[in-house]
């Protein structure tokens, strides 16, 4: 078999975790209402604490060509002298009318899919399909077909198993020995980047300390780089990993792009180990794609998902000569070569360090993913050329050591710089299936956010009515009650339910009331406050009447509107 020569990332053997807050990551939960998830293998592999991850809300909706800021947190930091690093950022979409065997969803079920081709179009008792599902049945035979790369690293790990003698699947990596299976995702695309094969995965961005990489990870991602895969003439796939060997047994090797800008590539901010980068928070801003790159979105027919990868390495795995695009490759393999070893015991100035190395962590890739979200054409009258920035929410329901390593409510972005004439669009999703017992006002595992004017940021109390109608964020009084409301209906007044609760320990009974719409508890998880066009110039500021109880976790933002002169 020809020996690929390709990048191998290593990464720390501490617990690295990343995870994703805005749009917001699902580490695999769903809707389970405990501390951690209920399937670590539901979607796919993350490697990160168990307990990270929100629970589900109903879907957003993006516009196309709005921008959407990202936020994400890594614990073992990156652009800092202890790691080399890169977040790798990707999305899929596919039509919301597609098949079950094709069409990406959250799923209803806390479970995995069934290795199973009839398990994808299973539904439940509504009629909802019950597995999630990002990548395909189909793809993952794929992999479980195709012979692994032999080129790779896997330092003083045994040749890993097969389906046959002599052979070894794509589906055991150096990081997953026994090819344990994580939805249908593909572990060796998983493990490495750019990856060899097609993916299902486009690019967005590659953020990195590594910028010298840049030019090797923007012409060797699939977006304009052809990717190839062996088939028989018949269409059957083929086990062969590389094209001399494919044709040369009669087969075709089929190639595939994306078809698509590449992907752009950053330098990283720096940040602290062991910090999972709460100090600042981690921020990339997608250009969401239009129907010219996602013809789904035609329709407003687009069920999309966002990935997040994160890669840390150690400068012990340096420049390989066998290796023209750096790091380490097969030729290091084995017990005598490896630079690391399985519970290593290094001897310096006459002493024996013990340094419990794990060879199958001593290089992981961890990775977080957002639940479905929508891609939609623009509204009438709004302009392919006019600015959409994205309003939303990020954060779960408790205090900071309840929600870690999930965040506290904030808005996203906090800061927000317009100019007159951009349009902003309002949308924040929550859940009803947070950890009972979670501190928080309203009712008790909800989230709910609100906009309300205040007069500065310092202040915690929302500016008068008299005040806000001579310095308006929303013109429009209709906008500015749903925006401060959230269209509740069947209200009752704090008096009202004072009297339905008139004892002394009544409190949390007034707090979980779901006609309390005074904390919230009337409204949907999701709220869509629509595009606003921000037409007057000056700072705003507001803040969640709900979420700014405690002066330490307050929940606020800010608009700035600049002339467009």
């Amino acid at each position: 078999m020809k020996k690929f020569v390709l990048i191998s990332f290593l990464l720390h053997s501490i617990l690295g975790n990343v995870f994703l807050h805005n749009p917001r990551g699902s580490n695999n939960r769903l809707n389970e209402a405990s501390p951690n998830r209920f399937d670590e293998n539901r979607l796919f592999v993350s490697q990160n604490n168990a307990k990270g991850g929100y629970c589900w809300g109903p879907e957003m909706t993006y516009y196309e060509g709005s921008l959407l800021e990202i936020q994400y947190s890594g614990k073992s930091g990156c652009g800092n002298p202890g790691v080399t690093c890169d977040y790798i950022m990707q999305y899929m979409c596919t039509y919301s009318t597609d098949s079950g065997t094709t069409r990406i969803r959250d799923g209803t079920t806390t479970d995995a899919i069934p290795l199973d081709p009839s398990a994808s179009t299973q539904t439940d008792a509504n009629g909802d399909l019950l597995y999630g599902m990002h990548e395909t049945y189909d793809y993952y035979q794929h992999c479980l077909t195709r012979d692994r790369n032999m080129g790779l690293f896997i330092a003083d790990r045994e040749t890993q198993g097969g389906l046959s003698p002599g052979r070894s699947s794509a589906i055991f990596t150096r990081q997953n020995n026994n090819g344990q299976r994580s939805g249908y995702e593909c572990n060796e695309e998983r493990d490495y980047y750019p990856y060899w094969h097609p993916s299902p995965w486009k690019d967005i961005a590659i953020v990195t300390d590594r910028t010298s990489f840049c030019s090797f990870f923007q012409n060797e991602s699939q977006n304009v780089s052809p990717k190839g895969e062996c088939v028989s003439s018949g269409g059957v796939y083929q086990s062969y990993n590389n094209r001399a060997a494919c044709q040369q047994a009669g087969n075709i090797w089929r190639n595939s792009t994306h078809g698509i800008p590449a992907p752009d590539c950053l330098p990283t901010k720096y940040s602290e180990s062991n910090s999972h980068g709460f100090d600042v928070p981690n921020r990339y801003v997608w250009t969401i794609p239009s129907a010219s790159q996602e013809p789904c979105i035609d329709s407003s027919n687009c069920n999309c998902a966002f990935r997040i990868r994160y890669n840390v390495t150690s400068d012990d795995m340096g420049p390989n000569g066998n290796n023209p695009v750096g790091g380490i490759d097969y030729t290091k393999n084995g017990d005598v070569l490896t630079p690391v070893k399985q519970s290593e015991t290094v001897a310096v100035d006459g002493l024996d360090f013990s340094l419990g190395i794990n060879t199958d962590q001593f290089g992981r890739v961890f990775q977080d993913r957002s639940f479905i979200f929508r891609i939609a054409t623009r509204p009438n009258g709004v302009s392919p050329n006019s600015t959409i920035f994205n309003l939303n929410v990020k954060g779960k329901r408790g205090n900071i050591v309840q929600a870690y390593p999930a965040v506290v409510y904030d808005f996203v972005p906090q800061n927000l710089y317009a100019k007159q004439g951009d349009y902003i669009h309002f949308q924040w999703t929550g859940c009803d299936t947070n950890p009972a017992g979670n501190a928080g006002e309203g009712r008790d595992g909800s989230d709910r956010s609100n906009i309300v004017q205040i007069q500065s940021p310092d202040h915690a109390l929302p500016a008068s009515d008299s005040w806000v109608s001579t310095n308006p964020l929303f013109v429009d009084p209709s906008v500015r009650a749903r925006m401060q409301n959230l269209d509740q209906t069947n209200c009752l007044t704090y008096a009202q339910l004072v009297a339905i609760y008139p004892g002394p320990d009544d409190s949390g009974l007034i707090n979980n009331d779901v006609r309390n719409c005074g904390k919230l508890n009337a409204a949907s998880s999701y709220f869509d406050g629509g595009l606003v066009q921000m037409n007057t110039i000056g700072n705003f500021y507001y803040m969640s009447s709900r979420n700014n109880v405690v002066l330490r976790n307050q929940q606020k933002g800010m608009i700035n509107v600049r002339s467009n002169v």
